[in-house]
């Protein structure tokens, strides 16, 4: 069997933050924690399919795998249905399973998908039950467990089924489904959707549903970011790499993993779960809990980083940052505070595109992309997207998006006067007595 990793989205729901098949999580990139788990499942043969935008970053990422090819889908406008015609170009077998790297879920699921292919007649698809509706593709499935609907977004309210579609799929005959895949006609999508359907419907594919029961977090939105960490954070293996240099008043509690040559300064608390990267610096009584900085951060004097995701090159001073995520190369000024928590602690939303969308949790800080300066004393509203590349002048009040490559400076009117008092050291000493 063969792997077909769609890896050729744009990630523009997550704008600023980069591309998330390379984002690192426990200092791996998230492309490179598939290829591992399927390499554990003995997947030996895995093609990965991206986009001219992300073709190095992935062979990149990928370069000490053995048996990996990324191919380039060349229309990224083709949707899921024109990256899995890219890898059907490329792929020998005829048993294919396609996945997407949108996807974070237990390694050991994909064992059990091998094992229920042995068994099903045309394939199967793995189906996860969700109470709450979800903005994908539903599974309607018949009494002896096989697939007879595939409804992309069938909007809330409207769903077949309580069964979402994940997708890890198999297809015991893959020529046989691409040629409906290459018939499907309509918008680019939910194509792949339908043509499953097709093949379902019309083709007499009888398709095998896979209930899987635990853990799944797909990245469609910036928050999605920090739920992915926390659940590699749980799974951390605590570890303190023997260069790194760990002051005797410092205090290390929980699951805590410092990298290479990092150094925790007198009284600094990193409170578990918590991954500090290689060549960090947590300065003098500063504060990271649930939390995950990538390499070369540096978290400055009394700073506070809790439930933030910190990519690399990230510089803080005298600073909190509250459950946010912080692109690579960014950099904040003494003071800068980012808001998390509204004053009617309700539900934070953020714009994705054109709409408001509601990110499920009232705390819930700044996204910054990166490249991005930020000056003393500026604060973000919980919610605030800061583009890359943007320089926010000091003393910034930020309460709406900024797009990428912005200066935002705030006009002030400073007015100098003559000085008709003075302040004499004789009242100093006055004040000094009364303390006493």
């Amino acid at each position: 069997m063969q792997v077909i990793l769609l890896a050729a989205g744009q990630s523009t729901r997550l704008d600023p933050i980069s591309d998330k098949n390379t984002l690192e999580f426990v200092g791996k990139p998230l492309i490179a924690h598939r290829v591992a788990a399927l390499k554990k499942a003995k997947m030996r043969d895995i093609l990965v399919v991206g986009g001219k935008h992300n073709m190095k970053a992935l062979e990149e990422a990928l370069k000490d795998f053995k048996n990996v090819l990324v191919v380039e889908q060349k229309k990224l406008e083709d949707g899921m249905a024109g990256g899995v015609l890219a890898g059907a170009t490329a792929v020998t077998h005829k048993n294919i399973m396609i996945m997407s790297t949108n996807d974070v879920f237990d390694d050991d699921l994909f064992e059990k998908v091998i094992e229920a292919a042995k068994k099903a007649e045309d394939g199967v698809i793995v189906g996860k039950r969700m109470m709450k509706y979800f903005p994908g593709g539903y599974l309607k499935v018949d009494k002896k467990g096989f697939v007879t609907d595939v409804i992309e977004k069938p909007g809330e309210g409207k769903e077949p089924s309580d069964m979402v579609n994940i997708v890890v799929h198999v297809y015991n005959d893959f020529p046989a489904f691409v040629k409906h895949l290459k018939t499907e006609k309509g918008k680019a999508d939910g194509r792949y959707e339908k043509a499953l359907d097709t093949y379902i419907k019309k083709g007499g594919a009888k398709i095998s549903s896979l209930k899987y029961t635990g853990n799944w977090q797909p990245i469609k939105f910036p928050w999605d970011v920090v739920k992915v960490m926390n659940y590699y954070l749980e799974k951390l293996e605590p570890k303190i790499d023997k260069s790194a240099e760990i002051a005797k008043t410092a205090v290390i509690k929980g699951d805590v993993y410092i990298g290479k040559n990092s150094k925790v300064f007198d009284h600094a608390v990193i409170h578990g779960p918590a991954y500090i990267g290689d060549s960090c610096v947590v300065a003098n009584n500063s504060l990271v809990r649930g939390s995950m900085l990538g390499n070369n951060c540096v978290i400055g004097y009394t700073t506070e980083v809790t439930r933030s995701y910190l990519n690399h090159d990230v510089w803080t001073h005298t600073n909190y940052v509250g459950d946010s995520i912080v692109d690579s190369n960014v950099s904040f000024g003494a003071g800068t505070v980012l808001g998390n928590l509204r004053f009617d602690e309700e539900n934070v939303k953020v714009n994705i595109k054109k709409d408001r969308v509601d990110c499920g949790s009232n705390k819930f800080g700044a996204i910054i992309g990166s490249g991005t300066r930020i000056g003393v004393n500026a604060s973000t509203n919980p919610g605030v997207k800061i583009g890359r590349n943007c320089f926010i002048g000091g003393s910034m009040y930020v309460d709406k998006d900024v797009p990428d490559n912005k200066m935002v400076i705030m006009e002030q009117k400073m007015k100098v006067m003559p000085n008709k008092k003075s302040a004499s050291i004789a009242d100093r000493e006055g004040m000094k007595k009364k303390l006493k």
